[in-house]
């Protein structure tokens, strides 16, 4: 079997945040090689999954890039991509059943996003021998594929455990770390099928709180007319249909502001994680607050309940006084040059979301965590 292997000739990503696919690179010559690359060129890392065509896509970067310490996997990916590799789903399962992998080794971080996952990840990456992979896309491609039932659940579950299998195809004799976003926690219970000794963690903050730091970090603050305005909020609905379920069972003939839209992806990650919760899936459940009034502490529960040894405190304190996501469109750095000071302002029209929604939703995790020993969380 051989894989097929592109020059790109252009870059073309669309949004620095947006869904990786095919088409953020224009392709040029092709050639073939064994299938065998994949799994023994460590350079090549699974890009994302392409269901118009049923291929997984690779790409191939430089030997001097360090994924473990990357804020965003999937960004770091395009930046560095010198060539893509194709391959059928099909072979791409069959490929997956070689790499050497147990379940028990591996570490989901789910969270509402705007919470700490990237820092958390973070945190583990500075354990030596822990692989760290911080938001890889074909995760996210597989909540699209479901939502819309490109394909039957059994065939999903096959391209979920091929694909985590694949991303960690390096051995190590710790553990691996997948940081999915937000959106990735409508897999959960697929993950449960296939990874059932997986250790879980879900990080979230209070509806307010994140609603603020969510319309900081993905607004587009440029002026706008009304019209423009309404345009571009139906644009981000679209794009997030098929992986919030709240937002895809809202009535189409309504318009979604901007904030409401990120409410219901607020709403709908939460409702999801009481969900797989009282089906019985296990998650260590770390509220934002926790992060804000201990962070050391914080981390060596973490640490403790994915049963890894915790490496210096000066390791894990150099992390918690950095910007995790430096560098990114997410930066701190970022975030502040932003005027958004009319999205913030909109929060005053639902302020009756948090009462009637938010808070009832919040206390059903937090007398969750009361029934347990709390991991020695604050």
């Amino acid at each position: 079997m051989s894989v097929n292997i592109y020059e790109i000739t252009k870059k073309q990503r669309q949004s620095k945040i947006g869904l990786a696919s095919i088409e953020d690179f224009e392709l040029g010559n092709s050639n073939h090689e064994n299938i065998q690359i994949i799994l023994e060129n460590p350079n090549i890392s699974l890009y994302c999954l392409d269901f118009n065509q049923n291929i997984a896509v690779f790409v191939e970067t430089p030997p001097v890039v360090n994924f473990s310490q990357a804020s965003f996997f999937y960004a770091t990916q395009f930046e560095k991509a010198i060539r893509v590799l194709t391959l059928p789903f099909e072979e791409m399962i069959r490929l997956a059943q070689a790499v050497n992998f147990e379940d028990k080794n591996l570490i989901l971080i789910h969270s509402v996003g705007r919470a700490g996952s990237t820092l958390a990840s973070q945190i583990f990456a500075q354990i030596e021998n822990i692989v760290n992979i911080s938001e890889p896309d074909a995760l996210t491609a597989l909540v699209a594929a479901r939502h819309y039932q490109l394909s039957s659940d059994s065939y999903l579950l096959d391209l979920l455990q091929a694909s985590v299998r694949l991303l960690c195809k390096t051995n190590t004799p710790k553990a691996w770390v997948i940081k999915g976003r937000s959106f990735t926690l409508e897999l959960g219970d697929f993950f449960y099928q296939v990874f059932p000794r997986s250790k879980n963690i879900f990080l979230y903050r209070d509806a307010e709180s994140w609603l603020r730091s969510a319309i900081a970090a993905f607004s587009n603050d440029a002026e706008k007319t009304l019209d423009e305005r309404y345009i571009w909020e139906r644009k981000v609905r679209q794009s997030l249909t098929p992986l919030v379920p709240l937002i895809a069972k809202y009535d189409n003939d309504k318009h979604l502001s901007f904030v409401n839209i990120l409410f219901l992806m607020w709403q709908s990650i939460i409702e999801q994680y009481i969900y797989l919760q009282n089906t019985g899936i296990d998650m260590l459940a770390i509220p934002y607050d926790c992060w804000l009034s201990d962070p050391y502490s914080t981390s060596i529960a973490m640490l403790t309940h994915c049963e890894l040894e915790a490496p210096e405190k000066a390791r894990i304190q150099s992390v918690l006084v950095a910007d995790s996501q430096a560098g990114t469109a997410l930066s701190q750095q970022t975030i502040k040059q932003k005027n958004v000071s009319s999205q913030i302002s909109e929060l005053e029209t639902i302020k009756f979301l948090f009462s009637d929604i938010a808070e009832p939703l919040l206390s059903k995790i937090n007398n969750k965590n009361m029934g347990r020993d709390n991991a020695g969380l604050c």
